[in-house]
């Protein structure tokens, strides 16, 4: 190098005129690349022969002016030899160069082999540790993927590189890379240092390399390569590397070189935009062409992607058989082209020469990375034309997913469209959402265009979430909607051609990338537009916001929301969590004061449900209104239940308390009015005359008692026109009661998720008959859901039917409901609702959950039991086994059987016991007596049961995606609660005023549950928590210590990571998914506590700030 600045300088000091001509010299150097400075020294070295015939032959004969000019030409024969001398010795000098080049590659190859061994000695001092992570890290962050033998299973080993290139590029949602693999041995080491100067590359190693070309970190298109050798084998290894993650094979290895060639085809190569193959390294062209024939079989069809990557392949130019050569690549492009499989996964490959003249390596190497870059553009333009140009941030997630894929079902191509929703499938139920809209606009005189504008508005909400990857519409329409669509309108009876939805869904899209959206906005604005037709319209089965869901929040105005368009479209609460105020229907727009509350994603469901009884049904009130009494008035019981059954006496409560929200005093006074009014039109009968009377009738009738009175007091307490599915004051608790028709009938204030695991869909007769059959572990029962708002059953009604009392011969009638039949009380089949509220539960919402805590609130049970004065006899067995059917404490005793031993301590029975048998189901007169036993009973059941209310009212959400970091996974979040903190502070410090920390597992965190645990600013429930665990299945335990060695655990818990992830569909790669609910109003305070809670914990060190005062 040395030499080649001086000989530029010598050449730039000569004098401005030439001597030979008078032309004015440039005084710059010339600035020459490697292979221009080399061909001139080689061409100089021939000067004489490209000097004009007669100067070479006879340089004296030339006719010169005078023997001035003679000794110019003299002069100038000796410059020409001087100069020719010193080029010779600048030859040497570059030869020299490059040979002390080449050795010190050799040299710092043996050192650092030698470095590497030297840092796996056990004996290596302790000083030493950090000086080996700091030389070492560099080497460990190219690692990307390694196939890996343990313990006699296959593993691939992903160090999620692509995670930390994203964490170094400028703008990674905005950055498009390209992607170029290098397969070789020395060639391809040495090219690699040719192309990439400024990275440091470490030497060749048994694993996949990424790397990102350091001169394209800020550009709109970075360059990512990587490079492995020829022949990818696994590496056996007795653990885990901590900074790997472990992927298991979950397929038959027949052998492991093929199955390094599907990791290689079915994962890598779809994101591949060149392959960059070495021939000589894999012993020719004939090893190649075996190698991509062989490639071709086990990538065909490897995903949804009209995309093959392109093939380069490198040859060193052999100049003494060029006509061997030429033939064969002729025979190589023949015989390539001839293999169907091979044009179907690759493009058709390019051969490049390299250079055979000594040149160094950058100017060997110069015109393949030209070649390179050329098939990286010509790619990156295929995918951005074909919608699949990936940003950094997505092309990282979608590699985890694809890979994932391929080790879990390696035949099966990967859908790209289908694993951008995270396993969020679009469920059979949407084309039953979508055959309601078309039927109910088709009746009220909705145009197919205005129908198909609506449907594909819905659609592109659903398609293109904030921060998702654009792909084509139509594959999207095709994978996701068209079959849906198709069907839907087959069903409907309208035609089946969806053209006009694909053509406003494109039209949509189109505006989306116009910069006109987020999706929502757009489909707001056609909201708008159509909202003169939304007001002739209404729908008890399909949320007309959607159209995906059904709804379960119905508005003044007719409609009615589902949870996350209730969300979406509603206004969080100040100081609370997951709850809504809706100001106005976003379909009508029409004026409304609703407040709305959704299960958080991550809490467990809290049941309450309440036996039949009679008038005992005023005891489980009693119980509830000891709670009330604890809690204090700013929080009602109502608040801490998600889910409320009751049958026959019970189902009064329940509608009064969780259906209507009134006041628990409140509902005491109810039930009690109801009872004296009731009995006091009824008195007892005094002569034996007066019974048989009684009894005839009772037998013409159909009940011993005259239902008018009873009918006419329901529909004072509960209103003539309200129905069950009807605008209430706060929505979000489901509420049930039992009745029997021909068989149990739940009648419900909500509607059912459409898709419950390990069921089909809900039929055809569903949608029109409006009841729905199950098989459950309880028994045979069924849903009634009403076609349409108008047959929707009135609320007095369902109070009536769960109240048709049984109780030795005494019977009120059975009420006829349109669509279910005649009615009779639940409680001849479930009189303890708790087992058919457990297998419902999974139906209400998305996430299929069971009821974490569930108390069921009993009225009463014999403290001895019955005397049998005849053992015999058919009918009296008979009637033994049909009063064991209303056995409510039986029907607890198989619920308990069914439920996990370690969670059977949140499931609480309150009841209470007489002294002899149980009073009639018309003892009126013994109200009071029975009141007072079941407050001395609340006084030693409520507690534990309420405890376990308050602790399912806490639930954990994760801050931020887990960091995956040395083999651990690194969380952060934060525990809140459901109840308003102060209140559920105070409520919580009446109970367990001993409560001192939360522990997780077996450590204990040290955070109290009381001090600093209220945000002072949005006074909401906020203590962050930081944890690491070892992998996404590893169980996580959150508990409160409420006294000294006992631990009680939070809702929910113990639960796994994935579980979390899932719940909250978090992105582990940190890509945005499908949104998030707005959970909550904006509280800085409270995302600044958090954030320094996931600050790292720096070990204290001798190290002092230095402050300087100016």
């Amino acid at each position: 190098m040395d030499t080649e600045t001086e000989f530029n300088t010598s050449m730039s000091t000569t004098t401005d005129a030439c001597d030979l001509c008078g032309c004015l010299r440039d005084n710059t150097s010339p600035q020459y690349t490697a292979e221009e400075f080399n061909q001139i020294i080689q061409q100089l070295h021939d000067t004489p022969e490209h000097l004009p015939m007669g100067v070479r032959q006879h340089p004296g004969a030339i006719d010169l002016c005078g023997e001035n000019d003679r000794e110019k030409v003299k002069m100038l024969q000796e410059e020409c030899d001087a100069l020719r001398a010193r080029l010779k010795g600048t030859e040497r000098d570059l030869e020299e160069l490059e040979r002390a080049y080449n050795v010190k590659s050799v040299l710092l190859s043996c050192l650092s082999d030698g470095f590497d061994r030297l840092l796996t000695v056990s004996e290596i001092k302790a000083d030493q540790e950090v000086s080996k992570q700091v030389n070492m890290s560099d080497r460990l962050s190219h690692r990307w993927l390694q196939p890996a033998e343990r313990h006699g299973g296959a593993y691939v080993h992903h160090s999620r590189r692509l995670v930390q290139i994203r964490d170094q590029l400028a703008s990674p949602q905005t950055q498009c890379p390209s992607l170029i693999v290098f397969l070789g041995n020395r060639k391809k080491d040495v090219a690699l240092r040719a192309l990439f100067p400024d990275n440091t590359l470490s030497q060749r190693q048994p694993y996949i390399q990424l790397d990102v070309d350091s001169r394209t970190t800020f550009a709109d298109h970075p360059l990512l390569f990587s490079h492995c050798d020829a022949r990818l084998e696994f590496h056996k290894t007795d653990r885990i590397p901590r900074e790997y993650e472990e992927i298991p094979l979950r397929w038959p290895l027949i052998d492991l070189h093929h199955a390094s060639d599907i990791i290689l085809c079915r994962a890598m190569f779809m994101f591949t935009d060149v392959i960059c193959i070495f021939a000589d390294d894999l012993g020719g062209l004939d090893a190649v062409r075996d190698l991509l024939i062989r490639w071709a079989m086990v990538g065909h069809n490897a995903s949804s992607l009209e995309y093959r990557p392109r093939v380069l392949v490198v040859m060193e130019t052999d100049h003494k058989s060029p006509t061997y050569e030429t033939l064969d690549e002729m025979d190589f492009d023949f015989v390539l082209g001839q293999n169907l499989n091979v044009t179907e996964v690759f493009v058709t490959p390019t051969l490049h020469r390299l250079p055979g003249q000594a040149l160094s390596d950058i100017a060997q190497h110069c015109s393949l990375k030209n070649d390179l870059l050329k098939l990286a553009d010509i790619s990156r333009r295929d995918r951005k034309e074909q919608g699949y140009l990936f940003s950094v941030m997505h092309m990282a997630f979608f590699f985890q997913t694809a890979l994932n894929h391929v080790c879990r079902a390696p035949q099966a191509p990967f859908d790209f469209v289908r694993g951008a929703r995270a396993g969020i499938e679009v469920g059979q139920s949407h084309r039953f959402h979508l055959r309601d809209f078309l039927i109910v606009t088709r009746d009220r005189g909705w145009n197919l265009e205005d129908q198909a504008s609506h449907i594909a508005s819905t659609l592109l909400v659903d398609a293109y979430p904030p921060g998702s990857h654009f792909f084509s519409p139509a594959a999207v329409f095709d994978t996701l909607y068209r079959h849906h669509c198709q069907e839907a309108l087959r069903s409907a009876e309208l035609s089946s051609c969806c053209q006009p939805i694909e053509y406003h869904f494109a039209s949509l899209r189109a505006r989306l990338l116009l910069g006109k959206g987020p999706p929502r906005r757009i489909h707001e604005e056609g909201l708008a537009r159509r909202r003169g037709l939304f007001r002739m319209i209404a729908s008890s089965h399909t949320c007309l916001l959607c159209l995906s869901k059904p709804p379960q929040h119905p508005l003044p105005c007719g409609h009615a929301y589902c949870d996350v368009c209730a969300a979406w479209y509603g206004s969080p609460v100040e100081g609370a969590e997951y709850e809504y105020s809706v100001r106005h229907c976003a379909l009508c727009h029409k004026a409304t004061d609703i407040l709305i509350r959704v299960l958080p994603p991550t809490a467990s469901v809290r049941a309450i449900t309440i036996d039949g009884g009679g008038v005992r049904a005023i005891m489980p009130l009693r119980f509830l209104g000891y709670m009330q009494k604890i809690l204090g008035p700013g929080c009602l019981v109502q608040d801490m239940v998600d889910v409320a059954f009751g049958t026959s006496g019970g189902g009064i409560a329940v509608l009064k308390a969780f259906r209507q929200r009134r006041p628990i005093s409140e509902c005491q006074q109810t039930l009690a009015d109801l009872i004296v009014r009731f009995f006091q039109g009824h008195p007892p009968l005094r002569t034996t005359w007066n019974k048989l009377i009684r009894t005839i009738l009772c037998w013409w009738k159909d009940g011993w008692y005259d239902a008018g009175l009873w009918d006419g007091l329901l529909q004072k307490e509960f209103g003539v026109d309200q129905g069950m599915f009807d605008v209430q004051p706060v929505s979000g608790t489901k509420v049930a009661v039992t009745a029997v028709a021909d068989q149990p009938v739940l009648l419900i204030n909500y509607r059912r998720v459409v898709d419950p695991p390990g069921q089909r869909c809900v039929d055809h007769e569903m949608q029109t008959t409006g009841v729905a059959s199950l098989a459950h572990s309880g028994g045979y029962y069924r849903v009634y859901t009403a076609p349409d708002p108008e047959h929707e059953p009135q609320l007095w009604k369902c109070g009536r039917a769960t109240t048709a009392a049984p109780g030795k011969a005494r019977l009120l009638p059975p009420i006829e409901i349109p669509g279910v039949g005649s009615c009779a009380d639940g409680g001849l089949k479930h009189n303890n609702p708790a087992l058919i509220c457990r297998a419902e539960t999974p139906f209400m919402w998305e996430s299929n959950p069971v009821p974490g805590t569930l108390i069921s609130l009993g009225t009463g049970k014999a403290g001895r039991p019955r005397r049998q004065r005849w053992r015999r006899g058919f009918a009296f067995r008979l009637y033994d086994s049909f009063l064991a059917s209303m056995d409510a404490e039986q029907a607890w005793e198989d619920l308990l059987g069914q439920v996990d031993p370690a969670n059977r301590r949140n499931y609480h029975r309150l009841n209470v016991t007489f002294p002899d048998q149980e009073p009639l189901l018309n003892a009126a007169a013994q109200v009071e007596w029975m009141t007072e036993l079941a407050d001395k009973t609340a006084e030693r059941q409520v507690p534990g049961a309420l405890t376990s209310l308050l602790l399912a009212s806490f639930f954990f959400e994760l801050s931020s995606p887990p960091c995956y970091n040395d083999g651990i996974y690194q969380c952060c979040g934060a525990i809140r609660g459901r109840l308003r903190g102060k209140y559920l502070v105070q409520a919580l410090r009446r109970l367990h005023p001993q409560a001192s920390t939360f522990v997780l597992g077996t450590s204990r965190l040290g955070v109290s549950p009381f001090e600093d645990a209220v945000c002072c600013d949005c006074a909401r429930y906020c203590v962050p928590v930081k944890f690491e665990v070892d992998g996404l299945d590893s169980n996580i335990m959150l508990a409160l210590e409420l006294h000294p060695h006992q631990l009680q655990p939070l809702g929910g818990f113990p639960l796994s990571l994935r579980h979390l992830v899932d719940r909250l569909r978090i992105n582990m790669i940190g890509c945005p998914g499908l949104p998030k609910l707005p959970a909550r109003t904006e509280c800085k305070s409270c995302e600044l506590r958090i954030r320094r809670k996931a600050r790292p914990d720096f070990e204290n060190s001798s190290y002092r700030k230095r402050v300087r005062f100016i």
